[in-house]
């Protein structure tokens, strides 16, 4: 588990060193909300396992593939134990990219997500709500979110899960597959400093 940590940690850290290469500031404070406009991966699929392979006789993999299989097998609640991991706590931005940007801290200052048991999300900046709306997590990770407001646009991310660290790597399938961002737990929702 430490190493997993380690390997994405270091995976996101060369990756945001060659992003801060580039000086672009970003468009909007909130890359939840930010469209491809790079059309970046834009023919990705997302086929589901097994497909077009040979059946693995791993039981994990098993699992989800097929029904007799999944009882006995113990990451077949991935997103009932995600779920319960997510609404934990509260999470707040910490870094990420979008596209060829690295997006800092500072750049979505105080912004913060929190995710509830019963299916529905709140994000928000400092003391500020910014955006309410639903969520589904599938048995591989793969978050959905949908604002209550229509005017807003929906976001598929795939996640990355270590204790109180949350990776969120968005999908082709809104148009977010050029986001990726690194969130921590924390207990209560980011205060403004005052000078």
């Amino acid at each position: 588990m430490k190493k997993l940590l380690v390997l994405l940690f270091t995976l996101f850290s060369m990756s945001a060193l060659w992003m801060d290469c580039k000086n672009s500031e970003p468009e909007s404070k909130d890359i939840f909300s930010k469209k491809d406009t790079a059309n970046v991966n834009t023919n990705f699929k997302i086929t589901a396992m097994g497909s077009g392979i040979a059946k693995d006789p791993d039981p994990a993999i098993q699992g989800f593939e097929e029904a007799a299989a999944g009882g006995n097998n113990k990451y077949n609640h991935f997103d009932t134990i995600l779920v319960r991991d997510l609404s934990r706590k509260l999470w707040k931005f910490d870094g990420g990219i979008d596209g060829a940007k690295n997006i800092a801290e500072k750049d979505m200052d105080g912004f913060w997500l929190e995710f509830t048991k019963n299916g529905k999300y709140t994000k928000g900046s400092y003391s500020n709500i910014t955006s309410k709306g639903n969520y589904t997590v599938d048995n591989q990770g793969f978050i959905e979110m949908t604002p209550s407001n229509s005017s807003e646009k929906k976001s598929q991310w795939q996640s990355k899960f270590n204790s109180n660290m949350l990776i969120l790597v968005g999908t082709p399938k809104y148009g977010d597959n050029q986001v990726q961002m690194r969130l921590s737990q924390v207990d209560e929702k980011p205060q403004k400093a005052t000078k």
